[in-house]
């Protein structure tokens, strides 16, 4: 699953910046990396949801659905803006 995510945004990132040349834009790729690596999560979340309730209507938990999607969201502006870094140990 990871490696489909690293390739669509790989995919994502060649056509924006296709698109920047074309237009004679500026592309900053790290933006639009952090901004995709902020979004899919929320987007694929939604899909799953869709399919869910396509297979078995009324499966998810109104309550639940809310709560993990408002932890997306936290966590995909979390990793846009930074506000709270993980450090490493080496």
């Amino acid at each position: 699953m990871l490696k489909i995510y690293q390739k669509i945004i790989g995919f994502l990132v060649k056509d924006a910046k296709l698109r920047a040349e074309e237009k004679g834009i500026n592309f900053n790729e790290k933006k639009f990396i952090k901004k995709h690596e902020a979004l899919l999560p929320i987007i694929f979340f939604y899909v799953l949801i869709w399919i869910l309730n396509f297979i078995a209507p009324g499966i998810l938990v109104t309550e639940l659905y809310l709560i993990i999607l408002l932890v997306l969201i936290i966590r995909g502006l979390n990793h846009y803006f930074e506000w709270i870094k993980i450090l490493k140990k080496d």
